[in-house]
């Protein structure tokens, strides 16, 4: 048993290593190498889903470039959930499946299956790490909340890789009340790693109790922030407390590391060497770079479940592709992330807003909201969920009210909720907006 166990991990660290080697290398070679490098793999995935995946068997058939890419038609979460067991490759053993899933703002879980065999995008996500200064090897802390990623649910042999080859700990964000960040903090301090990784809210959280108390906590190298929306009010205020700058890494369960900020701090850069990222505008047409649209991406290293043209629900700004970043690295860029697609809240008059305008509108004008919710369910009316402070005059509520209904219509009916504590998602995100009504879909 124990031989077994180290040649797996001696296999999976050396598999690793090489393709973390080539990645790092593949991203400082000149555009056109890259686009040749990611348009072989993308023929190479084609044709292995032609011959083994019965999804594809009939929509394929005149797709021979990356050039083609347009005339295959979108994957959804829908045809996840109605299709599975067609998009699994038939010519794969059962042991080459992992078993996965994701789940939405409802809590409705997607299980699909991720390739076991792929260890490139979990180069790609340590590639994206190291843009911030920390390198592969040297200790990190990592501040999540979905269960299935707690410590004490892993594997003995992915709990040996975490040890012992990605040197990580991690922490729950499920627990961010005022004693449990102290002893995190604590942990923090005696733990000293170079890099620390977590939810936006959650880091949010911590920093606003190391600003509150005057604590002191150990200088990582960097901080990445992961999972949701970086806003910036909260880059602002986890880098004061942590003294430290805050890189913004874009990334998905179902097709992993995507996209991440270097020391440039102007866009992400996409992992083009693994996946393929489109931005489509509302008619499902290719978006003018600076333009706003839906994220749909192609991952080219996942051969068990394919996942080709996905709509993966989020919203995003393509670089201008002629601009070239100062730190050295010559990946195709996003100008940034805007959130989810249900992040939409659509006016009755046919505006649509994003989550930047909610939190600078609250937190600037209304030093009362702690937190806040915006939940769209149907086109004519919204509620907004508080947790308040003493600052909080009902008062206000009026030109609330009236401010939105400037930007949304004044017909649009609006509800104000006082909630002892706004519910986080299954996953332990904070969802700031929450919409099932967009013009993305």
């Amino acid at each position: 048993m124990k031989l077994l166990v180290s040649c797996n991990l001696y296999f999976f660290k050396n598999k690793l290593y090489h393709d973390l080697k080539f990645s790092q290398k593949i991203q400082k070679s000149e555009p056109a190498a890259i686009m040749n490098y990611q348009n072989g793999k993308f023929i190479k995935l084609i044709d292995h889903t032609k011959r083994n995946v019965p999804y594809y068997s009939d929509k394929l058939a005149n797709i021979h470039t990356i050039k083609d890419i347009c005339k295959i038609p979108f994957l959804t979460k829908t045809i996840i959930k109605e299709r599975s067991a067609d998009l699994r490759a038939k010519n794969l053993k059962e042991k080459d499946f992992i078993e996965n899933s994701t789940s939405g703002s409802t809590g409705e879980s997607m299980y699909f299956y991720s390739d076991r065999n792929n260890t490139y995008s979990e180069a790609c996500a340590i590639r994206g790490d190291m843009l911030s200064g920390w390198e592969f090897g040297e200790k990190n802390i990592i501040i999540w909340g979905a269960l299935r990623d707690i410590k004490e649910q892993e594997s003995f042999i992915e709990k040996l890789k975490r040890k012992f080859i990605r040197k990580y700990e991690i922490l729950s964000s499920f627990n961010l009340s005022e004693n449990d960040i102290e002893k995190y903090i604590d942990f923090i301090n005696r733990f000293k790693p170079i890099l620390i990784i977590g939810y936006p809210t959650g880091l949010f959280l911590i920093a606003n109790y190391i600003l509150k108390f005057n604590k002191e906590i150990v200088r990582a190298k960097a901080i990445i922030s992961a999972g949701e929306t970086l806003y910036d009010f909260q880059r602002e205020l986890i880098e004061k407390a942590f003294k430290q700058k805050v890189f913004n890494r874009y990334a998905s369960r179902e097709v992993k590391h995507i996209a991440g900020e270097c020391s440039a701090h102007n866009g992400l850069h996409i992992s083009s060497d693994h996946l393929i990222v489109e931005i489509i505008n509302e008619n499902g047409e290719p978006a003018n770079p600076g333009e706003i649209g839906e994220i749909v991406v192609t991952d080219l290293d996942n051969y068990a479940f394919p996942f080709i043209r996905y709509k993966i629900g989020d919203l995003g700004i393509l670089k201008d592709p002629d601009y070239k970043c100062s730190c050295g690295v010559n990946l195709p860029m996003l100008e940034r992330v805007e959130g989810r697609t249900m992040d939409v809240i659509v006016g009755t008059n046919g505006n649509r807003v994003t989550g930047s305008f909610w939190t600078l509108f609250f937190r600037h004008n209304f030093h009362g909201i702690e937190k806040f919710q915006v939940i769209q369910k149907t086109p004519d009316a919204i509620t907004l969920n508080f947790e308040i402070n003493e600052l909080y005059d009902s008062k206000d509520e009026v030109k609330i009210k009236s401010e939105i209904r400037k930007l949304l219509g004044e017909d649009i009916e609006i509800k104000i909720c006082i909630v002892d504590e706004i519910n986080k998602t299954t996953t332990g995100k904070h969802r700031w907006i929450i919409s099932n009504v967009t013009p993305y879909e």
